[in-house]
């Protein structure tokens, strides 16, 4: 009888679902993927092709996922201070409010309690973040001169608009640099977990698996991908 019905159960066969990537014996798969795309997790940039911004939310899933598997080993993402109802508020914006979002869910066979899965974990490690490295990588007032006289200022001259005094826009300059100073944070906290992680990646459109290079190339979160 069995063997009558194996051939019946192969033609019946259906897949499950792809593994994009696996972190640490922790898989990615296409509906994760397809969360974060919803729900504009990961910003999408100006002329992106639909693969590449596949790519981009593949490789923002990966560093997320490695980040919150290193809170995890630590013991923090159980007393993580995160505020998880603006997280949820914040994406509901994103996607445009809740019937879109429920709407687009439904269409695609998605679930709420995955979305807001994924951004818990994504409120848990900013939260992380926020303590962790932000108090410490406020700029130095010779940095935000040398920013302002060597970068900043020549760009709006070269743009024609008007150059103000930096004693102006010093606080957008030092709020600048705070976050070029955090993400490098970031990068090379991700960078070194990546080194000690078992990635593989099956990038869509690959014909064969991407093995990652022994450094993680950089897509900081917090929210998956910077905006």
């Amino acid at each position: 009888m069995l063997a009558l019905l194996f051939p019946l159960l192969i033609m019946t066969a259906v897949e499950v679902e792809r593994v994009l990537a696996v972190v640490n014996g922790v898989p990615i798969l296409t509906s994760d993927a397809e969360l974060a795309e919803v729900a504009v997790l990961v910003p999408r940039q100006a002329g992106e092709s639909d693969l590449e911004y596949r790519h981009a939310v593949v490789e923002a899933l990966v560093d997320l996922e490695l980040r919150w598997q290193d809170l995890t080993a630590a013991g923090i993402t159980a007393r993580a201070q995160a505020d998880l109802d603006a997280a949820w508020r914040a994406t509901l914006q994103r996607a445009g409010g809740e019937e879109l979002l429920h709407r687009r869910l439904s269409g695609m066979g998605l679930g709420e309690r995955e979305l807001r899965e994924l951004v818990r974990h994504a409120a848990v490690v900013q939260a992380y973040v926020a303590s962790r490295f932000a108090p410490f990588v406020r700029p130095t007032p010779q940095e935000i001169e040398t920013a302002w006289r060597q970068e900043l200022a020549p760009q709006l001259e070269k743009a024609g608009k008007p150059v103000p005094v930096l004693a102006d826009v010093r606080g957008e300059v030092e709020a600048l640099l705070r976050e070029r100073k955090l993400s490098a944070e970031i990068e090379r906290w991700t960078a070194d977990l990546a080194k000690r992680t078992e990635i593989i990646r099956y990038l869509p459109g690959a014909a064969e698996p991407v093995a990652p290079q022994t450094e993680l190339s950089s897509t900081p979160t917090p929210t998956v991908r910077p905006e």
